[in-house]
């Protein structure tokens, strides 16, 4: 079983972020995604569900628990760093399950991410609307 959480900084303090991530990573902690929101870095974590850790973040809510291979390696880097041009190591790239999470444009309280990509699908205060995602 998995357990998810999620870390932000104000976009002025974003080289803050990489200490954070490196500190969670010795805790089992390892990267899904990173989100800029406009203000804020969100990054977006999960690891094995271990009652016996001594950190644990607030969970995110409205993220459905995805398992992770048990060949994949602890640590944000590892989720995000390219191959060298010779090799022929598979470049890790990190996913976010679909679901419905905080609208990154702030124009509505939620939108949709279908795995790959920000839909038109918003909500606010529970009624659905359509609104094309801004690049």
């Amino acid at each position: 079983m998995q357990e998810y959480s999620s870390v932000s900084v104000y976009i002025s303090e974003h080289a803050k972020l990489t200490d954070k991530l490196n500190a969670l990573a010795t805790d089992g902690w390892a990267v899904v995604s990173i989100v800029s929101t406009g203000s804020e870095v969100v990054a977006y974590l999960s690891r094995a569900k271990n009652s016996s850790a001594t950190v644990a973040p607030t969970p995110v809510a409205h993220v459905t628990p995805v398992p992770t291979p048990a060949s994949e390696q602890n640590g944000w880097a590892s989720a995000t760093t390219s191959a060298p041009a010779n090799s022929t190591t598979a470049v890790k790239t990190p996913s976010v399950p679909a679901d419905w999470y905080k609208d990154p444009a702030g124009r509505y309280e939620f939108r949709y991410w279908d795995g790959t990509k920000w839909t038109e699908h918003v909500s606010r205060g529970g009624v659905r609307y359509s609104d094309p995602p801004t690049p």
